[in-house]
């Protein structure tokens, strides 16, 4: 099972020896590739061989490239490896659009749920309302439940002044956890053979990963409640490597706990059944739990 999140930060060169993954900096360290799941490249001093990029798809490894602002801005994933893709591909085109609807429908209710949660687990207010609301999204959320939601969430977790459009620093460090979370749901997708640019709802034709921005919804609460206990908003290389690490962070899913990467494959994994049945009770999505987090490599 894969669980090793790597996060590169110094100026290195990468390659492959003995079909290992070796990290070279001061010191060199070597890594199974099968433990691997993701590989975050922060430095822009780092170089690595066409082997690591063979290797990182053999075994279905996100490799995650930064912006000079230390943004991520990139996701290399597998290219088409499931044995059965073009019978996946046919399984997502034929989603009717009502199960699309009631799958949008069960994703937005989990999420406002979710986020439910993170107020009661950070004691601050709202979470009865937003459970009220998460009981009264309709199919395809055609009442725009998702949004009002939204509004009243970030408003008790930061504060009436706060917007997502703005550029105050816990934006930034929203964005760069989101997509983290993102690339490990589109991780997860290429794994079980779906295209992620065919979305369930969101449809943007210059999306590459429309798929991917439907299923991790449910995951941002995560990413929330991590900045919302941040006494300092410093953009430091460890604020970020602490969200690269959650995705080791225990979540509840189906009455067990799982780490966040693993839920994330247990999501898609009963999605591979909602397709195959065509029918959404199928579909099992992450709650919160107790945060959790288990060691991590920081490079």
């Amino acid at each position: 099972m894969t669980w090793r999140h790597i996060f590169i930060t110094k100026p290195s060169k990468l390659s492959v020896k003995n079909s290992q993954f070796v990290i070279k900096q001061e010191n060199e360290v070597s890594i199974p590739f099968q433990d691997i799941a993701s590989i975050t490249l922060e430095n822009e001093v780092v170089t690595l061989t066409q082997s690591v990029l063979a290797a990182c798809a053999q075994h279905r490894i996100s490799l995650i490239g930064c912006d000079q602002k230390k943004m991520p801005v990139g996701i290399f994933t597998a290219f088409h490896q499931h044995s059965r893709q073009l019978t996946v591909l046919t399984m997502q085109q034929s989603l009717s659009k009502p199960l699309k609807k009631r799958i949008w429908q069960t994703i937005v209710k989990q999420k406002i749920s979710n986020q439910a949660d993170c107020l009661i687990e950070l004691g601050k207010d709202g979470a009865r309302k937003l459970q009220s609301l998460a009981n009264q999204v309709e199919s395809g959320d055609k009442s725009n439940r998702e949004a009002y939601a939204a509004r009243v969430y970030f408003l008790e977790l930061f504060g009436d002044e706060f917007t997502r459009r703005s550029s105050d620093e816990r934006n930034k460090i929203l964005n760069y956890g989101y997509s983290i979370m993102r690339s490990a749901v589109a991780r997860s997708l290429v794994a079980y053979g779906f295209t992620p640019s065919l979305g369930i709802y969101h449809d943007s034709q210059t999306n590459a990963f429309n798929l991917a921005d439907d299923f991790m919804e449910v995951l941002r609460p995560v990413v929330d409640r991590y900045v919302v206990s941040l006494t300092e908003l410093s953009w430091t290389v460890q604020t970020r490597a602490n969200l690269v690490n959650l995705l080791n962070t225990t979540v509840a899913l189906n009455g067990a706990k799982y780490d966040c990467s693993a839920a994330v494959d247990e999501m898609i994994k009963s999605f591979v059944a909602v397709c195959r049945q065509q029918d959404v009770t199928y579909l099992k999505l992450p709650t919160l739990s107790d945060m959790s987090e288990s060691a991590d490599l920081v490079i």
